[in-house]
């Protein structure tokens, strides 16, 4: 038994989609994208079925018209005959191989379109949910190799065509010789295939098991690369550790995958055996009817050539068979990946006065909790953010802040309770409508390798206000930064695209940020915690320049330096998921409280820190 043993691997169960389906599904998708594949793929067909058969039938008509008297006319014509059909069939197949797999990948790149299409809209409560990653990871071998899952069928199907055709033409031919030769060899390949379909099926159950592991890999692989994290390593001296990480989860791949190579091993000694059994059979018969004179040294030759083909095609067929089974099982994960929930539509649409008017929300006994946790995140919450409010929300790390304003805005939905907006449940609304309420400037600032201008508007180039990019970068602080790049808004972000790529700093990327949260316009800014990076001077003077652009809308602070909050019109103290209390910062430092007690603890390291300057 590998180390990777039972106690790690997932339960999984039955996949949903049948192999006929799943083949269904893939020929329609080429219909959709392709249709001259498909053309392609019937001339590859008739190619192969060609490439097969005249060798088969060329002895018999040549070999025997030469030694049985023919004419050299006859033997030059069907030498010139056949030889030019095989001709013709060796160039179609030359030609259609390299059109078939250029747009066989052309193909698979729009499945993984489909796949990527499907992570930017499902619902974002999936997303971070372990069971979606592992199933989104098996439903990637789909799309991610050549040869393989989408691919794989593509090509199966091809082949699988082509030895039935050849199979049918073959076995009609040795089948004049000895129909009892045909089924022994039939009842040999059907051992081989019962032998192949064990292991293909073991081999899948192995592969699933090591999808986690696939999935660490993939992070730590992507880690070490990741720039972001290049002063971390160094200054932690992290490099044995990551690298000893990859070698640990390196080590269960390999125990995982030499089970699967064992199995392999074992099958390719069995099928040696059973081909061995088979050759023996042919030669015994055919040797036979040449000694009884039954057949000449062409029909010899017809009927040699003519098994081993026919061996061939069957032996390639139930291949072709097991693989597209194992390609299938592939195909149902990414099917079944895709048929995960997307953000739900329906409901009404935002009523258009509401992006023009403060907003209000209201909580009532609102809870929520993460999949697979024993404890709500968010614990039977009751608050009522008003109309234009300015509203901090502060807590410890972990309080629940982030969680509340996810349920506000609709990333997560309530486990209990609902939510109100001006007076309605927001469930009432199309999600998606829904969002366009939110001007959001998340901790984890996400910047795109596309141009500024792109960064800001998050809209196509074609369509982007490139004055209201100015005015917002202006507004933001950014500005000068900006107009000093060589090509302005218009450079591009990031080194991982374009070589003249800017990395801005982390003060800077807030800036942007807030930029791209004053394009949207929308009615409600969030802020959560934009500024950790930057100390809290900084941070109190961007909020407040920021305060200033949020006139005659609703907006929330999330954040867990108090100093920040003191010009909001409200804060509500999380913890535990809990609001413990709410009030301006001067009635709750007024009165013994949470808040109170926490500010001066900041504002106590705040001041030893200024004296020891």
């Amino acid at each position: 038994m590998s180390s990777f043993d039972k106690t790690t691997k997932p339960k999984r169960k039955k996949a949903r989609y049948s192999n006929s389906s799943n083949i269904r599904y893939v020929l329609a998708g080429i219909w959709e994208y392709d249709r001259l594949l498909l053309f392609y793929l019937f001339m590859n067909i008739i190619c192969t079925v060609g490439n097969s058969i005249l060798p088969v039938l060329m002895p018999k008509y040549i070999i025997n018209e030469a030694f049985t008297g023919g004419s050299a006319g006859a033997v030059i014509g069907f030498s010139v005959g056949l030889g030019g059909l095989l001709l013709l069939c060796r160039v179609g197949s030359s030609l259609s191989y390299w059109n078939t797999s250029n747009r066989i990948v052309t193909a698979r790149l729009r499945f993984i379109a489909r796949s990527g299409a499907k992570f930017l809209s499902m619902d974002y409560q999936k997303l971070e949910d372990p069971q979606t990653l592992d199933l989104a990871q098996r439903g990637n071998r789909a799309v991610s190799n050549y040869f393989e899952g989408i691919e794989g069928i593509m090509y199966g199907v091809q082949s699988s065509a082509g030895n039935l055709l050849t199979i049918l033409l073959t076995g009609a031919i040795v089948a004049t010789l000895s129909p009892l030769l045909i089924l022994g060899i039939l009842l040999l390949l059907t051992v081989n295939y019962a032998i192949l379909f064990r292991i293909s099926k073991m081999d899948k159950k192995e592969n699933d098991a090591l999808a986690p592991i696939w999935r660490k890999l993939w992070y730590l692989e992507n880690t070490v690369s990741n720039f972001r994290i290049a002063k971390d390593v160094r200054l932690f001296s992290l490099r044995h550790f990551l690298l000893g990480q990859f070698d640990e989860e390196n080590r269960k791949r390999l125990a995982g995958q030499s089970r699967i190579w064992r199995l392999w091993m074992w099958a390719s000694v069995a099928f040696a055996f059973l081909s061995l059994l088979q050759e023996v059979l042919l030669y015994v018969v055919l040797i036979t009817n040449v000694l009884e004179g039954r057949i000449l040294i062409g029909d010899f030759l017809m009927y040699a050539n003519g098994i081993h083909t026919f061996v061939n095609a069957v032996s390639g067929l139930m291949r072709n068979i097991t693989d597209i089974s194992r390609h299938s099982k592939y195909v149902a994960d990414y099917r079944e990946f895709l048929d995960l929930p997307d953000i739900p539509d329906g409901g009404e649409p935002v009523p258009d006065e509401l992006f023009h008017t403060p907003l209000s929300f209201e909580f009532r006994g609102v809870s929520f909790r993460y999949p697979g946790k024993e404890e709500d995140a968010v614990k039977n919450v009751s608050f009522t953010i008003r109309p234009g409010e300015r509203l901090a929300v502060v807590g410890l790390n972990g309080a629940g802040k982030t969680t509340f304003l996810k349920l506000l805005t609709r990333l997560y939905e309530p486990s209990e309770g609902e939510i109100l907006l001006n007076g309605k449940n927001i469930r009432d609304y199309d999600r998606k409508d829904y969002f366009r309420l939110f001007s959001p400037v998340f901790q984890e600032i996400q910047l795109f390798a596309f141009t500024v201008a792109e960064n800001v508007a998050m809209q196509d180039h074609g369509v982007i206000d490139r004055e209201k990019v100015e005015t917002c970068l202006r507004t933001a602080g950014l500005w000068d930064k900006i107009a000093a790049l060589p090509h302005g808004i218009d450079h591009s972000l990031l080194k991982v695209i374009e070589d003249d790529g800017v990395d801005l700093s982390g003060g800077e990327s807030a800036k942007l940020a807030l930029a791209r949260a004053l394009y949207k316009d929308a009615p409600c800014i969030l802020l959560d915690e934009p500024t950790a990076a930057l100390d809290a001077v900084s941070e109190e003077r961007l909020y407040k320049q920021f305060d200033g652009m949020t006139q005659g809308k609703t907006a929330l602070y999330i954040s867990h330096r108090l100093a920040s909050t003191r010009f909001c019109d409200r804060i509500a103290v999380f913890e535990g998921g809990r609001i413990i209390e709410e009030g301006s910062h001067s009635e709750l430092m007024a009165r013994p409280s949470r808040y109170a007690e926490i500010f001066e603890i900041q504002a106590k390291y705040y001041r030893e820190e200024a004296m020891a300057e």
